[in-house]
């Protein structure tokens, strides 16, 4: 059994019995398949630029508004109703239901044949999805020690870079099987362009990992005493978050600048590889993919391992964010004009890493300060920021950068390096003084527990 479990400070103090160690990694393993899956589904759009906007005659902005805009407005406003429901209900029935429902969204999408119908079919996928992260998190919170939470989260979290790896990787051996036709049959289905078998293909899959997710144990919720813990009304919520609100937003728009980031540069980096260095779509799609999936095992797993043996508390988790960060700004602003693919790939491995170590260190610290009565809002909060400016700006922003500025064919170099650069900036600043607040607070604490015991 595991014991130790955190203060709102972050800190560590006596807790009750955690799940067994291989049930609580079983959770974690399960979780971790349902999150490659949904980002399979999100990202799987970025390498199929280039064949939608020949058949849907949509622009560059067009396209980005369906990679963020329409997915992460529906993301962000279901998140925090349902991020209250968790916090009421069953967190695994709530993710089952999301998972059949994004899956199904994604096959709707392979279905579609104008733009319109593709934009309300991301929404669907949008809603589906804002049921995972913050029912995954409230789970994982439950089932480790905070000492051993930061490896959990890393290895959670590290489904996000194996799915969008995977994406481009799958969609691109879909587009090599049917380059020489341009289309391909499917049972009951019939003739699907390229690009709508490549929904079909990684939707269905989805209904097998619910299938799965039907069985996962639930482990028991708990408070910093052990005690069986009741939903915080709206009213505790809010006077929380007001009482904590310059380290919730420092992690909150932190992660939201990564994120940034993270989607102009993926989102798009499919796109570099054929239109600046004339990679074909396949081959884009492997390269893309194949970096994005080493450099998440290195930036996620290296990251939990790093700050677990830092001792696992909160501010060691955003300062690893920052230092991590320094490597996201160089990497960010000069991946995209490198005058070759292997420099570029280099260098965005590079940038990619410092992109996904917040994604398990954040979300750790955030469990950490947050109350176990208001954890799933509270993830829902963070997830609604952290993706209103990434998910819909990044990709968006890019987009118009480009088109607005650097019209020509290989511009979109030059509008990824500026967001990805800048936004990292941001992210790197908001760390940074995050970092410094929390370790102040914890210091605090120690002193008072210090003196309440002399």
């Amino acid at each position: 059994m595991q014991s130790g479990i955190a203060s709102p400070t972050g800190t560590t103090i006596n807790n009750p019995d955690y799940p067994k160690p291989t049930i609580a990694w079983f959770t974690v393993a399960v979780l971790f398949i349902a999150y490659i899956f949904s980002f399979i589904d999100r990202m799987i759009i970025g390498l199929l630029v280039e064949p939608m906007k020949a058949d849907l005659q949509i622009s560059d902005t067009e396209i980005s508004l369906l990679q963020g805009m329409a997915f992460a407005v529906f993301y962000t406003i279901a998140g925090i109703p349902i991020g209250r429901l968790i916090d009421r209900s069953s967190r695994v029935k709530i993710i089952t239901v999301g998972v059949c429902l994004w899956s199904f969204m994604t096959m709707i999408c392979g279905f579609a044949g104008q733009y319109w119908q593709l934009f309300l079919a991301r929404m669907g996928v949008g809603v589906g999805e804002a049921t995972l992260s913050p029912a995954a998190y409230s789970i994982i919170s439950d089932s480790f020690a905070p000492n051993r939470l930061g490896m959990a989260m890393g290895v959670y979290g590290l489904g996000s870079a194996v799915g969008a790896g995977l994406a481009f990787i799958i969609g691109a051996a879909v587009i090599s099987l049917v380059a020489s036709t341009g289309d391909v049959s499917l049972p009951i289905i019939g003739d699907v362009r390229a690009w709508q078998a490549a929904f079909l293909i990684v939707g269905a899959p989805g209904f097998l990992v619910a299938a799965v997710l039907m069985f996962l144990p639930e482990p028991a919720r708990r408070s910093t005493t052990g005690q069986p813990v009741t939903t915080a009304p709206s009213s505790e919520v809010l006077a929380f978050a007001k009482s904590r609100k310059g380290v919730l937003l420092g992690i909150f728009f932190g992660v939201g600048f990564v994120n940034l980031s993270v989607f102009a540069a993926v989102s798009w980096l499919p796109v570099l590889y054929m239109r600046t260095y004339e990679l074909g779509l396949s081959e884009a799609g492997y390269i893309a993919g194949g970096a994005m999936v080493f450099a998440g095992f290195v930036g996620l797993l290296g990251g939990g391992w790093v700050c677990d043996k830092l001792g696992g508390q909160a501010h060691h988790r955003m300062m690893v964010s920052a230092v991590a960060g320094v490597g996201g700004i160089i990497g960010g602003f000069l991946f995209p004009l490198m005058p070759g693919p292997i420099g570029a790939t280099a260098l965005f491995i590079i940038f990619f890493i410092a992109c996904t170590t917040p994604v398990g260190a954040a979300i750790s610290a955030l469990q950490q300060i947050s109350p176990n009565t208001m954890r799933a809002t509270l993830s829902a909060a963070y997830l609604f920021v952290v993706n209103i400016v990434g998910m819909a700006l990044g990709p968006t922003a890019t987009a118009l950068i480009g088109d607005t500025f650097f019209p020509q064919a290989e511009g979109i170099r030059y509008a990824m390096a500026i967001v990805a650069g800048f936004g990292f900036v941001g992210a790197v600043t908001l760390f940074y003084m995050t970092a410094r607040r929390l370790k102040s607070d914890a210091e605090v604490a120690v002193t008072l527990a210090n003196t309440a015991s002399a």
